[in-house]
């Protein structure tokens, strides 16, 4: 499916015609990510001055700051109504040093994915880029995994929304088949800056904690096509290892929700796992 992303600029003088991208806004319709750099150091010294304090630099870094935050709580304002004239206003209104570009388009299976493919080749960002590149590659891997098995892949749905009420959260996989027997989730540890992820866990987790104590519903981002998710689904966390200490230790809040949530943590390199575990449930479906 064809997608729209913006890449987020600073822009300290608009004469000069420098910038340095630090983040993007992919969408369409009523599906839209976003995605921005951790470090903005490499933009607060653009121009390059020896005579910059650290202080100064902090300063320019805050203004930057101030521009992003104005990026972000306009997409989370208007979330359920946002749209494509939403993202050219907000670029009309945005003429100081954060800007956003003309749109381009790019191929993908859901927002998510093209803020990923969008960011990975227009951001310079040492602490995130890693992080998105290795989960686009094994969420990558896992569905050409489901696709090249005849007996799963019509049953298996990608980037599907998991719902308890009014609570939601993104779901990667889920294998179904009347009910959803299994859901996976893709999550990248080899990053810096964990603050994001800390915060995405954390979502992840209260909603599984929501579901496990009443059940739920699955449906595809436009809402349509709801399919029951049973308190005992199985759930799988994919993750790629830790790098660092502040990964390090992430990985080890993270695993030990999951533990208390019945939640399978696999590594990336034994995914395949879940493919045989999604044949074996619905296998065992089908005889009851």
């Amino acid at each position: 499916m064809r997608y729209d992303y913006w890449v987020i600029r600073y822009v300290p003088d608009p004469i000069r015609g420098e910038f340095v991208n630090i983040g993007v806004i992919a969408g369409w319709d009523d599906d839209w990510s976003f995605r921005r750099v951790n470090n903005l150091r490499r933009a607060a010294r653009l121009g390059g001055s020896p005579i910059l304090t650290s202080s100064f630099l902090r300063r320019i870094e805050e203004a930057i700051e101030s521009g992003l935050e104005s990026v972000e709580s306009s997409l989370a304002d208007h979330r359920s109504s946002f749209d494509r004239g939403e993202v050219e206003d907000l670029r009309t209104r945005m003429n100081s040093i954060v800007q956003l570009s003309e749109p381009r388009p790019v191929l993908a299976a859901t927002s998510e994915e093209a803020a990923d493919l969008a960011y990975e080749l227009m951001i310079v960002d040492s602490d995130a880029s890693v992080s998105h590149r290795s989960r686009t590659r094994v969420v990558h891997r896992l569905r050409d995994a489901f696709e090249l098995n005849s007996e799963l892949v019509r049953h298996v749905a990608r980037f599907q929304v998991a719902a308890v009420g009014s609570q939601e959260t993104s779901v990667d996989f889920a294998v179904r088949d009347g009910i959803v027997h299994q859901m996976s989730q893709v999550w990248a540890f080899d990053v810096k800056n964990t603050r994001h992820l800390q915060t995405q866990i954390q979502a992840w987790n209260y909603l599984l904690g929501l579901l496990r104590d009443d059940g739920g519903r699955l449906a595809s981002r436009s809402g349509r096509d709801i399919v029951s998710i049973p308190r005992d689904v199985e759930v799988n966390a994919v993750f790629t290892s830790p790098d660092n200490a502040a990964g390090e230790a992430q990985f080890e809040i993270a695993k030990e929700g999951w533990e208390r949530l019945g939640v399978q943590v696999i590594p990336s390199s034994d995914a395949g796992l879940i493919i045989e575990e999604a044949e074996r449930l619905l296998q065992d479906s089908s005889r009851t």
